[in-house]
């Protein structure tokens, strides 16, 4: 069951530049980075208590971010998407969402974001030095490059 569209709209109202849609994910919120502490503040105290995943993805321009909320009293699921340029910094979403907490370092190292307000923001899954995998602007590596690291 999705959520009503105008319900989100209403709660996101005082946001400048933010937009409800029903698309193929669902319920989907696009909001400007600045404003995604606000707009997640606002859903969670609409009944949204639970940041499910949180992801990255490399659109060849910007990287698009996409919090899954999830309100089980209700029963329904919101996206919150937002974008930040290559290399920009994002506010962690912890202290709201503490869920986010690995997710969040996740999708900073592979997508070379950075995290503030962070409180454990160091890489999770690589070493310093490795470039950020899932970027599009990374060469993939051949087999002989794997094994002669």
């Amino acid at each position: 069951m999705l959520p009503a569209t105008a319900d989100i709209k209403r709660l996101l109202a005082a946001i400048d530049g933010a937009t409800v849609a029903e698309e193929a994910l669902g319920v989907i919120a696009r909001v400007p980075l600045a404003a995604v502490n606000e707009a997640l503040g606002a859903i969670k105290a609409a009944g949204y208590e639970s940041l499910v995943d949180f992801d990255g993805i490399d659109t060849g321009e910007l990287i698009e971010l996409t919090y899954r909320l999830r309100s089980f009293s209700l029963d329904l699921e919101v996206h919150v998407k937002s974008t930040v340029a290559y290399g920009g910094t994002i506010e962690s979403v912890w202290y709201e969402y503490p869920s986010a907490l690995m997710p969040e370092r996740e999708t900073a190292e592979l997508l070379g974001i950075h995290l503030a307000g962070h409180p454990n923001p160091k890489r999770l899954l690589t070493t310093d030095g490795v470039e950020p995998l899932l970027r599009k602007d990374v060469a993939i590596r051949t087999v002989e490059e794997v094994k002669a690291r």
